[in-house]
């Protein structure tokens, strides 16, 4: 991964310590506040959605679980561009049973009719395996 070195930031304890006991974590917030950064910092793979590069998309017609194989911790930015992504990434975390696997960040939340669900709440017709 490239040289991503910045000042340490407040953030960075409390992502270290979620990543020592849970699969996965999620940083939200406004545009440019440093989601992508804070997750790069604490990465050991890296998938960018709005890349634009053409094999982000393949992967992303053919199966969205695809793009999950790398070094973990993986980051995933912009996931909310492939909300199927969610469940994916629930599912994997749940069949690896390790922490640290995952790092989603994104800027803005999915359509409200997209199919996510931590599992914990699953409902009839949510579509995830709980």
């Amino acid at each position: 991964m490239a040289d991503v070195s910045c000042r340490p930031r407040v953030v960075d304890a409390p992502v270290d310590g979620v990543l020592g006991y849970s699969g996965g974590l999620l940083i939200e917030g406004v545009r440019a506040c440093g989601k992508t950064m804070t997750g790069l910092q604490h990465a050991a793979s890296e998938v960018t959605l709005d890349s634009g590069l053409p094999q982000i998309r393949a992967a992303l017609d053919l199966d969205p679980a695809l793009l999950l194989d790398g070094d973990t911790p993986r980051l995933i930015d912009e996931w909310q561009l492939a909300p199927d992504l969610w469940n994916a990434v629930r599912r994997e975390i749940d069949a690896r049973r390790s922490p640290g696997q995952f790092i989603l960040t994104g800027s803005s939340v999915p359509a409200e009719d997209a199919t996510r669900c931590s599992g914990a709440t699953a409902s009839p017709g949510c579509g995830c395996d709980p």
